[in-house]
């Protein structure tokens, strides 16, 4: 049985029993984690609001060999975010975060880049919350890219050229890139803003990024929306189970 000290971000928890709770954490050190926190439901309890989803704790927990559920022991709040919680939008889309993190993280496995991005996009949030939806888009370029399922920005998939955005660029069936002379038509044109858009997430932090987005039209809005969504459904196979809606520049 190995006891676990790390910091810990609480994506959701589920009820178990009359009194616990199933507590879904990204952690630093272990990735992601699930752990039953005993007597969680009840009023007075050792938890408090520790256990609120999008909560930074550090994390005590303990896990027996080939037990897929730890049991948690202690919780302890290092940053909590509950004004958040206020906007209905912003809840939806954090839900929607933790949601991905779930989809895309193995149990288990230690992911130090995911971990503090997406504490970086929660920060960036708790900043800004009108900039949620830019946020959201970088969360989902770069959870892809983690993953290793975001295709090559910089280079036709084809050719291998470099791809720039004066050449014109366009968008495969497979939800790849190519350059305009191996398309020879066939695909959806990307436009040279929603390009830009789409490189600059990999050099700018969140924060910067968002900023940056502020004067973007609708329509770029939502054909970066499109496109990254497009590119989640193609990994997933179907439809995140939080669902948003973007055409109208809010989700």
């Amino acid at each position: 049985m190995a006891i676990t000290e790390t910091e810990a971000l609480v994506l959701r928890s589920y009820n178990l029993a009359e009194a616990d709770k199933i507590v879904v954490c990204l952690t630093r050190s272990s990735g992601l984690v699930r752990a039953v926190a005993k007597g969680s439901r009840r009023i007075k309890n050792r938890f408090g609001a520790a256990l609120e989803p999008f909560t930074l704790v550090n994390l005590t927990y303990y896990q027996k060999e080939n037990q897929e559920l730890g049991s948690m022991r202690q919780a302890e709040i290092v940053k909590s975010h509950f004004n958040l919680f206020r906007d209905p939008d912003v809840l939806t889309g954090l839900a929607y975060i933790g949601d991905l993190v779930v989809e895309f993280s193995p149990p288990h496995q230690t992911n130090d880049k995911l971990y503090r991005m997406v504490n970086a996009c929660l920060e960036a949030i708790a900043a800004d919350p009108q900039d949620l939806q830019s946020i959201l888009r970088y969360f989902e370029v770069w959870i892809l890219r983690l993953e290793g399922f975001l295709p090559d920005l910089r280079r036709c998939a084809e050719c291998g050229r470099s791809l720039t955005e004066e050449g014109g660029i366009l968008l495969s069936r497979e939800l790849e890139l190519l350059c305009a002379s191996c398309a020879q038509g066939r695909g959806e044109v990307l436009s040279r803003k929603a390009y830009g858009r789409l490189c600059a997430t990999q050099v700018q932090s969140p924060q910067i990024f968002a900023q940056d987005s502020r004067g973007l039209s609708a329509a770029i809005q939502n054909e970066l929306a499109e496109l990254t969504h497009r590119m989640i459904g193609r990994v997933l196979e179907r439809h995140p189970r939080v669902r948003l809606a973007f055409q109208t520049g809010r989700i």
